[in-house]
C-alpha cells in the first residue's frame, strides 16, 4: 500500500495523509478494516516501546562521560528515528480508529 501526502500550506500539516488514509480505508470492509485495525495498535504498541528504548539509551549515554561524541550523536539520530516512525504510526492509528468508529479489542499475542 503506497501513500501519498500533499502539502498544500493552506491545510493542516495532516489535512493531505487524512485524505488519502480516508480514500484508502473507505473502500475496506468492517472486517478488514477491523483487522487492519488491531494490527496497526500492536504495531503502534511496540513502536512506542522502541521510541522509549532509543531514548533511555540516548539519556544514558549522554550521562555517561566515556561515551564518545560519536556514540551519542547515533544514539540521538536513532531516538529521532523512533520517535518519527511512532508519530507517523500514531497518524494511520487514528485515521484507522476515526473510520472504525470504536477501539477494537486486541486479542493476545
Amino acid at each position: 500500500m503506497r501513500i501519498v501526502a500533499s502539502n498544500n500550506h493552506d491545510e493542516s500539516p495532516d489535512a493531505g495523509l487524512n485524505c488519502e488514509l480516508e480514500h484508502i480505508f473507505g473502500e475496506m470492509g468492517r472486517p478488514e478494516l477491523e483487522r487492519l485495525t488491531i494490527d496497526a495498535i500492536r504495531e503502534y504498541r511496540a513502536s512506542v516501546a522502541l521510541a522509549e528504548t532509543a531514548r533511555l539509551q540516548r539519556l544514558a549515554a549522554e550521562a555517561d562521560t566515556a561515551s564518545c561524541p560519536e556514540r551519542r550523536a547515533e544514539l540521538q539520530r536513532a531516538h529521532e528515528h523512533a520517535e518519527t516512525e511512532h508519530r507517523a504510526r500514531q497518524l494511520v492509528l487514528n485515521s484507522l480508529i476515526n473510520r472504525l468508529g470504536y477501539v477494537p479489542k486486541v486479542p493476545a499475542g
